[in-house]
């Protein structure tokens, strides 16, 4: 991959992670975390694949406060490593796991064409398929602590 290409993903990478640490800073410190995080468990069950309805009912919405943080600071941790570069193969990896939970929440789409089932969260696919490319891209070796830290060890070989 030519050294633009590294560039571009870089930039890609701070942008996504600048967006994740927004959000997840925004949820930390706002009203998800005191109780909106239950209610949007509650109402994902409406939208949500069949099995993934019986979790959200007997696991998530039981212990909501625990999952609003959990998601928050999940949200918060991919954008800080994201922006910073610093673990950013796991980061973007683990913002994709946490993106594939939420559209098991949005995309079932019940009784519908196909093209339902493929526009339904339309938005949170594309977020997948974007943190997917940062985890397998060069996008942590540029502008990141990922570098900083691999010419470290190198260094004291």
């Amino acid at each position: 991959m030519s050294r633009f290409q590294i560039h571009v993903a870089a930039l890609v990478r701070i942008v996504t992670g600048a967006t994740f640490a927004a959000l997840g800073y925004g949820k930390v410190t706002g009203a998800f975390v005191h109780g909106a995080f239950a209610q949007s468990a509650v109402e994902m069950q409406k939208t949500a694949f069949p099995f993934w309805t019986g979790f959200l009912r007997s696991v998530v919405v039981p212990h909501a406060s625990f999952f609003g943080w959990a998601v928050a600071l999940g949200e918060l941790a991919v954008g800080l490593g994201l922006l910073l570069g610093l673990l950013t193969r796991a980061a973007a990896t683990c913002g994709a796991l946490l993106t594939v939970t939420i559209l098991l929440g949005q995309a079932y789409v019940p009784g519908s064409s196909w093209d339902a089932w493929l526009t339904a969260a339309l938005t949170t696919k594309f977020v997948l398929l974007l943190l997917i490319l940062l985890a397998v891209s060069p996008a942590g070796q540029a502008w990141a602590l990922d570098t900083r830290i691999s010419k470290g060890r190198t260094a004291r070989k």
